[in-house]
Formats: C-alpha cells, sequence, structure tokens
C-alpha cells in the first residue's frame, strides 16, 4: 500500500530533515512516527502527504509515485486518499 524508498529532504540552507528514509505499509498495518523536536516528523508526515516534496526518493501509493503526477492528480489524490490533521 505504502512503500517509502529513500527519501531524503535538504533545506536551501543545507539542513537535512531526512536522510534516505526506506519502509513499507501494508494495508491493516499502522505506523507510529516518533523523536525528538526537530527529528523530521513533520516532513516526513508533508511528503507523504503531498503536501513537500522530497529532495530524492519515491513515495508509491498502491504503486503509484505520487511525485510524479502532475500537480491536479495530485491534488485528487490528497483530497480522496489522505487527511491530514494539522495541532
Amino acid at each position: 500500500m505504502l512503500k517509502i524508498q529513500n527519501l531524503t529532504k535538504t533545506y536551501p540552507t543545507g539542513t537535512q530533515a531526512l536522510k534516505n528514509v526506506s519502509f513499507d505499509v501494508q494495508d491493516g498495518e499502522f505506523l507510529v512516527v516518533i523523536g525528538l523536536s526537530g527529528s523530521g516528523k513533520s516532513t516526513l508526515l508533508h511528503i507523504l502527504g503531498g503536501v513537500d516534496t522530497p529532495s530524492s526518493g519515491q513515495v508509491l501509493v498502491d504503486g503509484t509515485d505520487i511525485f510524479g503526477l502532475d500537480q491536479t492528480k495530485l491534488a485528487i489524490f490528497r483530497r480522496r486518499q489522505i487527511g491530514l490533521i494539522y495541532q
């Protein structure tokens, strides 16, 4: 269902929020993201939700690389597949 491959996010300042993150989540599994402040949790969630883009790597949802979609299809994906709740 969800496959993350070598996800990296580096900001223009040189700060690296994510470095080669890879994992799979199958149907019926739960995922918990925990870590210290500044460890990249929000960055990861924003990328998984299609709100932010990675510097490199892939986010595959049901075999589709969401960052291979044009902006219209990405917006439709977010509307139909993803739910984000900001605190």
